[in-house]
């Protein structure tokens, strides 16, 4: 009953001209959308629900954003750092972790449609790694319980390894097998996947780990690192990180700018409003919206619109 009470309002508002407002408001911002993984039609979701989205709801997430705002590369926003002056907002498709469902399921929805995007990409991981956010996050639950998490991104520091070794020894359940969509995508797969001309690689650390708490060598390894890594696919590289978890503070966005990104997204915040030439902040912590898998194509219009913000 709560969810089509939800529905039902999601839609009202929706058709209430709200949105048209909100968007004629954002009309010189830019939204960057945040995904994570597109999971195939007809294969099974698994992990932590809350990050792998249909493809059918993605394709339609993506026809709703076209009819309502100019959909523009990433580069958009670090070369042409100012507002837009059009009469739509601009919106950025990205993805953290390059699943491999994003790089199959997800990239042909975006090559059907030539529309741009960039996946962040954490090296460590490609080749079929698998991440402990999936392999803790019991089936059917969404999403991983909070306490867990918390203690996964501080005391664990957001480290594969470490969080796994710890919830061995406190007897955590923990998933044997993945499908393949909900693993990291191969080398092959990202180099299958620039045949879309539109789709760009950018940063997400090595090792996907909590840069906040990392001493100060391990952080500047994690920043230079996936760069070098990346340089494999020159000229489809955008000098960007998106900071695992979101967590980033004023010592990760120097670092950043130290190792010679010119631009740093958290995983929330909403929309871009200002021009990149002010305090670190402006670049290096660039906004972003989150789009959980659960959520409804009214919902979806509302938060493109600028209408809900989280």
């Amino acid at each position: 009953m709560r969810r089509f009470v939800k529905h039902l309002v999601e839609r009202s508002i929706r058709f209430s001209g709200a949105p048209a407002l909100s968007r004629r408001r954002h009309a010189r911002d830019i939204l960057v959308l945040a995904y994570h993984n597109i999971v195939p039609d007809g294969e099974p979701a698994a992990g932590d629900r809350s990050l792998h989205l249909p493809q059918r709801a993605f394709a339609r997430q993506l026809d709703l954003l076209q009819r309502t705002h100019d959909v523009v590369p990433l580069s958009a926003i670090i070369d042409s750092p100012g507002t837009s002056r059009g009469r739509r907002p601009r919106a950025v498709i990205t993805f953290d972790d390059a699943y491999r469902g994003t790089m199959t399921a997800g990239v042909a929805e975006l090559r059907r449609r030539k529309l741009p995007a960039t996946v962040f990409v954490a090296p460590a991981f490609v080749g079929g790694g698998t991440f402990w956010w999936d392999l803790l996050t019991p089936p059917g639950a969404c999403p991983l319980d909070p306490e867990l998490r918390e203690t996964a991104l501080t005391t664990d520091a957001g480290q594969h390894t470490r969080i796994l070794e710890r919830a061995r020894e406190k007897g955590h359940p923990t998933t044997t097998s993945l499908p393949v969509n909900a693993t990291c995508a191969t080398v092959a797969d990202l180099e299958a996947a620039l045949a879309h001309d539109g789709l760009t690689y950018g940063s997400h650390t090595w090792s996907h780990p909590n840069l906040t708490q990392l001493a100060p060598k391990d952080l500047a390894n994690e920043l230079s690192a996936p760069a070098e890594w990346l340089r494999r696919y020159d000229g489809h590289v955008v000098p960007a990180i998106a900071y695992p978890y979101g967590c980033a503070n004023e010592v990760v966005w120097q670092a950043a700018e130290r190792a010679g990104y010119r631009a740093g997204f958290m995983i929330d915040g909403g929309w871009v409003t200002r021009p990149l030439d002010g305090p670190s902040d402006a670049r290096y912590a660039l906004p972003r919206l989150n789009i959980p898998a659960g959520v409804s194509p009214d919902g979806f219009a509302l938060r493109a619109a600028g209408v809900i913000t989280a």
